[in-house]
């Protein structure tokens, strides 16, 4: 079984069109010389004329000249004048990117200090967040000045018409006049808010966190329940707060685009229409009822956000927190890449916004939820985890892949250097399973289980608490742990973890009768303490554990797991090894399908699965917004069950060793992760767009990570049947399980080792130690 692949076109939006002859500079250059349409100040033009007569101020004159008590933000300054960042204003049109240094600023910036209500438990860092929970951050405010070529092209509009338009709508004839190219327009500017060190934007591997904020002020100041605009706006500044404190850079842009830029009045208008229509509220007439009072649906022209993000140089987005498909899009459309987006967690949807956030759901919005039960269903399937992934590895063999090159011409070498590792490892091709029981000592499993003073059956159950607990626990430590085994021997990584995990069950730490130590057990699970388990691991000051608390949390899940599940892990004494007893009692003639196993892995596990940004409980299901289909719930979702595939290539040999025998084998997939992934990075199968990649960390939600390991699961495929035509086997003989074995994972380390000393992953990912 391979990935289904299908054609594919590109994912990329087409780019916005080029400015023309009249960019940035030109425009800048007008303002100097007073050669524009409209006038400065916006909204507030009509006060400052009325405040010069009462103060008796030439206002002209006055602002024809700077104040010698200007002062600059430093770190904004200094990126602005770097090249790197200026490389991207050619794309501007809305604004000039040097108001700020102009005769007549429409630019400014400064310090300051945000008091948020709903953040105050966020933890001090006396850097990003001081003792008083206030957030230190720097607020840029902006005045449009609209390129009105440009903007004619980039809205798709006649410029004549548009210019037309204009004058008509604002009651101001200079707009038509095609020599005044510059345009300062009668609306509300906007701010951005940065959190972090605003220079190490220019940095291309530093991360970004963006939210793009359409002004609500009944929302964002009043707190009105009837939309989500407040609650998503804080969730933004947490994202942007913590991204900050990695390292890295938030960003919050807020427009005054009030009511989709229709203003409060027809928003409130509109409220009424939907409040007062017959049946309430819904979210089939949400868009109905707007077009009904306003005309039009939408006012805000979300082609031209996205100047902002090109005057600072970002050309790469690591959370951007919108669920937004026209704000997804317009960013896009300029060019930056957007690795992952963060929908905004049920928790926050106040009771009163549920009709709109369900009503733009509808119309194509992001979300992480998923609600139809037959959907889950097919995620949780093996035969998903193929098909996605196929399309992914369709765009890429069709070069349109987002993040990585795929160089097929390179797969045969890398097939012929996996199967020089596998004969190396295993001379005579009698390969066993890829699973947790190649990192544990044999001698010391059969020791063990040679002191069980019980039958067969039973045996099998106690091994598959061992492995299920120590699989659970089997992500990376880190490069700064390690583990001293019994015999004084210092080991690491996946056997480290292994043997560690061995000897806390031999010691009993996860079963609660002491009389019967070598189980696991939904009470010995929820008896466990954290300090008992940092001592199992021999975690410490100088023998730090990457996700350590993350791990411990798991294995508490799985206790409640345990429990929910009676027809899996049993009754009364509910054990893991109990899928023993629902696997026999669904064979037949010793023959049973792997999709019995499976379904109890994927559905009596479920739960244990930590929450992602988004507050979903969905395991290893990621999105990639390439693949999205407005209309086909889901359809940008990719399951891979890195390490419930993980666990289920482990349970397989306790049980076969009862004499049963698993049909459809091969609807397991190869494993998402590290060793397999980097192989074919570092045998140049795939390589990476950016060099800066190798520099950055990326959530494993990142869509870079999901591309890079969906295309995993499809090249091992791919390697695996290269390797049965050269060896002379076949599927029975060769499986997957015993290609990843021979194989992929050892020579995924080997390739590792040849190009970093420390071994480590090509790309790092950020894991809390549950998935990757």
């Amino acid at each position: 079984m391979s990935c289904e692949v299908k054609e594919a076109n590109s994912p990329q939006p087409a780019r916005f069109p080029p400015v023309g002859d009249y960019g940035w500079k030109e425009m800048h250059e007008d303002l100097e010389n007073e050669r524009f349409a409209g006038t400065y100040g916006a909204d507030n033009a009509a006060f400052h004329g009325l405040a010069g007569v009462r103060a008796g101020v030439d206002m002209a004159k006055f602002h024809s000249k700077r104040s010698p008590h200007e002062f600059y933000v430093p770190a904004l300054e200094q990126l602005l004048n770097n090249p790197k960042t200026r490389a991207r204003w050619n794309d501007i049109i809305t604004f000039d990117p040097l108001g700020m240094f102009a005769t007549r600023p429409t630019i400014a910036a400064t310090t300051a200090c945000m008091l948020i209500p709903e953040l105050t438990n966020l933890e001090s860092d006396a850097k990003i967040v001081n003792e008083d929970k206030s957030i230190n951050c720097v607020k840029a405010a902006i005045d449009y000045v609209w390129n009105l070529p440009a903007l004619a092209a980039r809205l798709q509009m006649d410029e004549t018409v548009m210019r037309k338009a204009l004058a008509e709508s604002t009651q101001n004839d200079t707009v038509s006049d095609p020599k005044l190219r510059a345009y300062m327009p009668p609306v509300g500017g906007f701010c951005v808010y940065f959190i972090g060190d605003i220079s190490k934007l220019a940095d291309p591997s530093t991360e970004v966190a963006v939210r793009c904020h359409d002004a609500c002020c009944g929302s964002d100041v009043f707190g009105t329940d009837i939309c989500t605009c407040r609650p998503y706006l804080v969730y933004a500044i947490q994202g942007a707060v913590e991204t900050a404190k990695r390292g890295g850079v938030g960003i919050i842009a807020y427009f005054r685009k009030e009511g989709r830029s229709l203003g409060e009045v027809t928003k409130f208008r509109v409220y009424n229409a939907r409040k007062g229509q017959p049946g309430g509220d819904t979210a089939e007439n949400y868009f109905k009822q707007t077009e009904s009072i306003a005309g039009i649906r939408d006012a805000r022209f979300q082609e031209m956000m996205p100047d902002v993000l090109s005057w600072l140089g970002v050309s790469r987005i690591d959370w951007l927190l919108s669920m937004s498909s026209d704000k997804y899009d317009a960013i896009v459309g300029a060019g930056i890449e957007v690795m992952q987006r963060v929908a905004l967690p049920d928790m926050y949807v106040p009771k009163g916004a549920v009709v709109e956030i369900t009503a733009k759901i509808s119309a194509g919005y992001h979300t992480d939820v998923l609600v139809q039960e037959d959907i889950i269903d097919r995620l949780r399937s093996l035969d998903m985890i193929r098909e996605r992934c196929g399309k992914i590895f369709a765009l890429a063999k069709s070069d349109h892949a987002k993040h990585f090159r795929l160089d097929m011409a390179k797969l045969s070498e890398c097939a012929d250097f996996v199967i020089s590792t596998t004969k190396s490892n295993y001379p005579t091709l009698d390969i066993p399973y890829h699973s947790r029981w190649r990192h544990f000592s044999n001698d010391s499993v059969e020791q063990l289980s040679a002191t069980w003073p019980c039958d067969a059956i039973e045996k099998a159950r106690r091994l598959l608490d061992l492995v299920t607990v120590s699989v659970l626990l089997d992500a990376g430590a880190g490069q700064g742990w390690h583990y001293i085994d019994t015999e004084g021997k210092t080991q690491t990584r996946s056997e480290g973890l292994a043997i560690a995990t061995f000897d806390m069950f031999k010691d009993g730490l996860f079963s609660s009768d002491s009389a019967l130590p070598h189980r696991v057990n939904a009470l010995g699970l929820k008896n466990m303490e954290l300090k008992h388990f940092t001592k199992g691991f021999q975690v410490g000051k100088h023998n730090p554990m990457v996700g350590l608390e993350g791990r411990f949390g798991l294995l508490k899940r799985l206790g409640k797991a345990l429990k929910q599940h009676e027809e899996y892990f049993g009754k009364e004494v509910y054990r893991p090894g109990h899928i023993v007893d629902y696997v026999l009692k669904h064979a037949k003639n010793n023959r049973v399908s792997l999709r019995v196993l499976w379904k109890a892995v994927i559905e009596g596990f479920e739960s244990i699965w930590p929450e992602n940004h988004s507050g979903v409980r969905r395991g290893d299901v990621w999105v990639y917004s390439p693949l999205k289909q407005i209309g086909t719930p889901a359809s940008d979702m990719i399951p891979f069950h890195k390490l419930s595939q993980w666990l289920t290539y482990s349970l397989l040999e306790p049980i076969q060793a009862l004499g049963i025998h698993f049909d459809d084998m091969d609807l397991l997939t190869g494993l998402a992760e590290y060793r397999n992934g980097g192989l074919f990075i570092d045998t140049g199968v795939l390589v990476p767009r950016k060099d800066e990649y190798a520099r950055m960390e990326f959530d494993v939600g990142s869509e870079l990570v999901v591309e890079w390991r969906a295309l995993t699961i499809c090249l091992v495929d791919e390697v695996a049947e290269i390797m049965r035509n050269k060896l002379g086997m076949n599927k029975e003989s060769l499986p997957l399980a015993k290609v990843l074995q021979g194989g992929t994972w050892a020579a995924g380390r080997i390739a590792a080792s040849r190009v970093r000393h420390d071994r480590t992953a090509p790309i790092s990912v950020r894991s809390d130690g549950t998935v990757f």
